[in-house]
């Protein structure tokens, strides 16, 4: 009985030792996809990861908006402004600012 339980106890560490994760696996794209996140918790997770090590990240939305002409982006922000439901690719690149001022009226 004890060399069963002795053999049980060193067949279950290996897989326990395998199990380990990384942050950079957690915090790849294509595994948070894989994991059932939506892509746009992907992207807020890159653009997180990005800003913190002081670099600069698009989405591919807003590269492909960056791309278009000045005449097409403008078109763009003012149905953007006028449709609160559209989006206007500021959601995480903007300065947060904790003390409260006129402009949050």
């Amino acid at each position: 009985m004890k060399k069963l339980l002795l053999i049980v106890i060193l067949a279950a560490v290996p897989a326990i030792a395998n199990a380990s994760i990384s942050v950079d696996q957690t915090t790849n794209p294509a595994i948070l996809k894989n994991s059932g996140y939506s892509a746009q918790t992907a992207d807020a997770v890159s653009v997180s990861k990005a800003r913190s090590n002081g670099q600069a990240y698009l989405t591919p939305d807003e590269a492909t908006f960056k791309k278009q002409n000045k005449f097409v982006r403008f078109w763009r922000k003012l149905y953007a402004y006028t449709d609160p439901a559209a989006e206007d690719y500021s959601f995480y690149h903007h300065d947060t600012d904790t003390t409260p001022s006129y402009t949050d009226l």
